[in-house]
């Protein structure tokens, strides 16, 4: 691809720059924009389906341009350019209209900026609203039924600990907004708190707060407090670190539903993420719920490309077959086992198959995404 200066706004106005590639993202369904700095000039790519594709290439003085237009949006120090920066940009409807068709319509964009210096200078990184592409109720997920049934189980019960566990970008915080939405209308009254790292949408009846992972009000200080003001359902961005596990675990143990995330690749693997945290076994079979594992598969258009994703998903609960293993000092092949002969179980495979069958995704994608052969969880 040939550097142009395309991009380069019409009397040197970024702003306006900046606004049609917003528009454009928008209209795209990207989640994210980068500017990626390299030793030629500057790549402007747009994440779409979770994948990266550059949408051009241009000189280095007007990616600096682009990206010092972001940065004053943001209210960042555009004079540093030697540390990470991060802030929060609104850019008006009438800014945002995209070459692509589509626009925003009449509201605002509210965007995260980042900037990190590179070798080559500031690579910026733009994310998009996530209301603008994510489904809100549970119904609207295209999660598997068996999934959905236990998650509208979990919304009407009063206790216990949903873990959902995935890669970055699989859908775990859309899952886990959608099933906040649906414990707010099965419970009307009832008292919500999410704390999050960032807040990716406003939702309405549910407290949300912004939590500093490597601040002062980390998700284990807060959770903490906020125990002392009489919340029913908490829902954590990520469980990271042994003291956030303790806390989510005693929650969960006193009588609150939690719901969080954690890094592992099956419901067995959540289990041992948790006892190589330090909890005891009898406290993770005692909390546990159930773990939710989540994948995303870019939908087929049926013209032979991809438009949109659809997710396959697994359910494991922690039910008595599952809790005397775990007590008992089982390992994870036989924890999973058991996961897998409990009813309604679908593997991420089979999930896949039945999504293949009905020409919603294809062989290549399922490929890529679960490798090409049946593996642990899946």
């Amino acid at each position: 691809m040939q550097i142009t200066d395309a991009a380069k706004p019409a009397h040197s106005d970024a702003r306006v720059a900046v606004g049609r590639l917003l528009g454009e993202a928008v209209a795209r369904r990207a989640s994210d924009l980068h500017f990626e700095p390299t030793a030629l000039g500057y790549d402007i790519n747009f994440r779409i389906d979770g994948l990266i594709e550059t949408r051009q290439q241009v000189s280095p003085q007007v990616g600096q341009g682009l990206v010092n237009r972001l940065m004053v949006g943001a209210k960042l120090l555009t004079y540093r350019r030697n540390i990470p920066q991060e802030g929060r940009y609104t850019v008006p409807a009438a800014e945002a209209e995209g070459e692509a068709g589509g626009g925003v319509g009449a509201r605002d964009l509210d965007l995260r900026v980042s900037v990190m210096p590179t070798n080559h200078g500031l690579r910026a990184a733009v994310r998009l609203p996530a209301d603008l592409r994510q489904p809100r109720r549970l119904d609207e997920l295209g999660l598997p039924e068996a999934v959905v049934s236990g998650l509208i189980e979990f919304a009407r019960g009063d206790n216990g600990m949903l873990l959902l566990t995935g890669p970055a970008g699989s859908g775990k915080t859309t899952t886990i907004y959608a099933l906040l939405e649906a414990i707010r209308r099965a419970s009307e009254g009832i008292s919500i708190v999410a704390l999050e790292d960032p807040i990716e949408r406003d939702l309405p009846g549910v407290t949300q707060v912004q939590v500093t992972p490597f601040g002062e009000l980390t998700y284990d200080r807060a959770l903490r407090s906020m125990l002392r003001q009489d919340p029913q359902v908490l829902a954590l961005g990520e469980i990271r670190d042994a003291d956030t596990a303790s806390a989510a675990v005693q929650a969960s143990l006193s009588g609150h539903r939690l719901v969080s995330t954690l890094h592992a690749a099956s419901p067995a693997g959540a289990v041992a993420r948790l006892l190589e945290m330090g909890l005891e076994r009898y406290q993770v079979a005692g909390a546990l719920w159930g773990v939710v594992s989540l994948r995303l598969l870019r939908r087929s258009d049926g013209k032979g490309g991809y438009r949109g994703r659809v997710p396959v998903a697994s359910l494991g609960r922690m039910d008595d077959a599952v809790r005397s293993a775990v007590v008992a000092g089982a390992g994870l092949d036989e924890i999973q086992s058991l996961t897998e002969k409990q009813a309604g179980f679908t593997s991420f495979r089979a999930a896949a198959q039945r999504l293949v069958d009905r020409s919603e995704t294809d062989d290549d994608e399922v490929c890529r995404v679960l490798g090409g052969g049946e593996t642990n969880g899946r």
